[in-house]
């Protein structure tokens, strides 16, 4: 230590000399216990509060789930988040954003709203007309649908429902079918043009277009593959049967969907369900019992022994497309077209005697718990 300087008084030069040496001095263990213990204390009480699920191995997460349900496009819808809960993101404001984008798709695409843009394309005479880019892949996707299935799923058979009676509502009577005068009971898919640059389609005339149960399961595509751009960790959105499900489930290693009508609790980690049936939508016209699923050979209600076919595929998309192969085709060409595309499916047919049996496909099992 150095010297005391001449004018520096002798207490504050004793008090210099004590804090130099303090300094140089290593710690001892009781300073180190105050610098310890507050650190680690917060910690461990903050993972109590949290709700900690198994992800992997050795990974842990924190995983808060948050559900909601709406009403569109005719029939109640559920939508699941799962987000990071320690991430600062509002997962309620999340599934109020994901409701209402469903609405903004049911204002698009349905075709019983006057100020659609659907109902534009109907009306346009065979001129084209600018959508937005969602109608613009609403309308490829049905194209699609059709080549796939060899046209069993005809967009275009809008003319044939309104002229067997289902043309207004079914929860509005007073929302009713927008179609020009010369739309034909059945259209020609394949000369629609699409521009996907300018986002511009083109009918040919007398031709018109209902997305039907193909819209309710691109909504449930579109909608879980934004709430995963959002930031949630998964998401499921069911809209009347059909659904959707990707990400981290809730619990366990798959979502756990109950198949309705039954006591079936299918797993999927990722991937597409639909479910179409005869016994939905029906209504009498006349003497005659209608329902909502179009022969496009006779342009009338199939009227085959299938009840209901449930397909699971990589999207809710390509799972609604492939359910009206059943009604069209019968349940024994469907099954064969299923597995030929590695398609899990139940179809549940009239047995002859009032009863009904179910026939699968080999991939069906794989999804049943």
């Amino acid at each position: 230590l150095l010297p005391r300087p001449p004018l520096l008084p002798r207490s504050i030069w004793r008090c210099q000399r004590r804090l130099v040496r303090r300094l140089r001095r290593p710690p001892r263990l009781p300073l180190r216990l105050p610098l310890r213990l507050p650190l680690r204390l917060p910690l461990r009480l903050r993972l109590r509060r949290l709700r900690v699920e198994p992800v992997g191995a050795d990974t842990l997460a924190h995983t808060l789930t948050t559900r909601g349900s709406t009403h569109v496009m005719s029939c109640d819808a559920t939508i699941v988040v799962t987000t990071d809960a320690t991430q600062r993101l509002d997962s309620a404001q999340m599934v109020r954003d994901a409701a209402a984008r469903l609405g903004q798709l049911e204002q698009r695409w349905s075709r019983f709203l006057p100020t659609s843009e659907l109902s534009g394309l109907n009306e346009a005479h065979g001129e084209p007309r600018r959508v937005s880019s969602d109608t613009r892949r609403l309308i490829d996707k049905m194209v699609q649908a059709w080549r796939l299935t060899k046209g069993a799923f005809d967009p275009t058979l809008v003319g044939a429902l309104v002229e067997l009676g289902y043309a207004a509502s079914r929860e509005d009577a007073t929302q009713h079918t927008s179609l020009a005068p010369d739309i034909c009971a059945s259209g020609r898919p394949d000369l629609i043009v699409i521009d996907a640059d300018e986002d511009v389609i083109q009918l040919p005339p007398g031709t018109a277009l209902d997305p039907g149960g193909l819209g309710k399961g691109l909504a449930a595509d579109i909608v879980v593959t934004e709430l995963l751009e959002a930031g949630a960790l998964g998401a499921m959105v069911e809209i009347g049967g059909d659904l959707r499900v990707a990400g981290r489930p809730p619990e366990g290693a798959a979502w756990p969907i109950e198949l309705r009508g039954t006591e079936l609790v299918l797993d999927v980690a990722d991937g597409g369900i639909a479910t179409s049936s005869s016994r939905l939508r029906t209504w009498t016209q006349g003497d005659v019992q209608r329902h909502h699923l179009i022969d496009p050979r006779t342009l009338t209600s199939a009227d085959g022994d299938v009840v209901s076919c449930t397909v699971i595929a990589g999207s809710a998309t390509t799972a609604e497309t492939f359910t009206k192969l059943a009604f069209v085709d019968g349940a024994a060409s469907a099954l064969a077209s299923y597995a030929e595309h590695g398609l899990a499916a139940l179809i549940t047919s009239l047995d002859g005697a009032g009863g009904v049996v179910g026939a699968a496909t080999p991939a069906w099992n794989r999804f049943v718990r």
